[in-house]
């Protein structure tokens, strides 16, 4: 697997951030080829093959950090609901869940709260929200979800987006914590298609609570959004149609070079960190 340079996490990122940082490093490092798959087949899903080489290409002229925030939110899908699926052809591969590698017998040796923060993440839901005008406040918008305000903690991720914005996030929460931590960030600017937007995740809440595995749900179709936000005519195309779920148009895989960081420092340990 071909690995490119990103830029390293910033300074100040929470405890979650560091620990989904290290598993993606040791998956990467034993499951390179599937975690790409799983990449492929699951976080862009909703996107057809022109789409998926029109993001590869506008990838590598981004800024290392876009490319960053690329392979983070995709990680965060990974590491939540990934699962590798072998083809037929792959012979007697069995399909296993990245979490249950990671974290069962023979997986990443962890900090406590390294552990507490990823059993946390993994089966959490990516949402859509709306940023409240509290510092680290978000609305859940009605038409997805009942919850309250939600709590957390600031996010540099976040940092572009102003009050009212939308943004698709998995909150991620400790029972020891007051206020949950984001796990990949999906930041949408107000604009023209926010409307468009929020009719796509309405819909897809609605056939999943009645028709599960038909249609993409509410993180397929925000991940989706989000990713044709780096295509050229992002402008004119918006939120676009929602996904049928087929994963694109190709019957067959194909590893495509997406940015990845240099995992090749990645230690078995890691000093304790703070919760």
């Amino acid at each position: 697997m071909e690995q490119q340079h990103v830029a390293p996490l910033s300074v100040g990122v929470s405890a979650l951030d560091r620990a989904v940082e290290r598993a993606s490093g040791w998956l990467l490092e034993r499951y390179g080829e599937e975690v790409e798959w799983a990449i492929e087949d699951q976080f862009l899903i909703g996107l057809d093959d022109q789409e998926r080489i029109d993001l590869e290409e506008q990838l590598q002229a981004r800024s290392s950090r876009d490319q960053s925030t690329f392979f983070a939110n995709a990680m965060s899908c990974i590491l939540a609901q990934g699962r590798f699926e072998p083809d037929a052809e792959e012979g007697d591969c069995r399909s296993f869940s990245f979490a249950e590698k990671l974290l069962g017998q023979g997986g990443l040796l962890l900090e406590v709260t390294e552990r507490q923060w990823l059993e946390a993440l993994v089966g959490s839901t990516l949402q859509l929200y709306r940023i409240g005008p509290l510092d680290g406040e978000l609305t859940p918008l009605d038409e997805v979800t009942s919850r309250e305000r939600v709590r957390v903690e600031p996010h540099p991720a976040m940092d572009p987006l102003e009050e009212g914005d939308l943004v698709g996030a998995r909150v991620v929460t400790l029972e020891s914590e007051q206020a949950g931590r984001l796990c990949g960030v999906f930041g949408f600017p107000t604009g023209d298609a926010e409307r468009d937007l929020i009719d796509l995740v309405e819909t897809a809440a609605a056939h999943s609570r009645g028709n599960r595995g038909e249609i993409l749900g509410i993180a397929e179709v925000v991940a989706t959004a989000w990713l044709r936000s780096f295509l050229p005519d992002a402008s004119t195309r918006g939120p676009q149609a929602l996904p049928d779920g087929g994963g694109g148009t190709s019957n067959t895989r194909r590893i495509l070079e997406w940015p990845v960081p240099d995992v090749s420092g990645s230690s078995p340990q890691s000093p304790p960190l703070d919760s």
